[in-house]
């Protein structure tokens, strides 16, 4: 129970790490020649893992599958159905460069700032849905 009351943000939370690791690596990356813009398509991917959880076996846009994962005893503890192994996808550039770097500095810097906010944010959640239920496990 516990662990579905978490589930979604801790995805979100997993997801905007990972993103956060990919842009950084785009911003760092802006002067060097032949440099794709990588990013996740992240709206997709939270979707897919909805579909996924809810869909029990049946195949989601993505290409995953529902279902959970095998135990070898009855005391291991059960996994949610999340996937945070989103596909990395090359982005479009705004404009096209000499060089073939993809990177526009200025537009890779934004979403940055974006992700960070929303991690903050889905930090900010995780926290208050935790001293909910302790709260809730002390009766106060």
């Amino acid at each position: 129970m516990i662990d579905k009351f978490l589930d979604g943000p801790a995805t979100s939370l997993h997801l905007r790490a990972r993103r956060t690791k990919i842009l950084a690596s785009n911003i760092a990356n802006a002067d060097t020649p032949n440099y794709k813009a990588r990013d996740i398509a992240f709206a997709e991917v939270l979707k897919d893992t909805k579909m996924h959880m809810g869909a029990g076996n049946s195949k989601s846009r993505l290409g995953l599958t529902g279902g959970s994962l095998n135990t070898t005893n009855s005391r291991h503890i059960s996994t949610g159905a999340s996937n945070t192994n989103a596909p990395v996808l090359y982005r479009q550039p705004e404009q096209a460069s000499l060089d073939g770097n993809t990177v526009d500095k200025d537009i890779e810097q934004a979403r940055f700032a974006e992700n960070t906010v929303r991690y903050q944010a889905t930090l900010q959640l995780i926290n208050s849905r935790v001293g909910g239920l302790i709260k809730a496990l002390r009766s106060e």
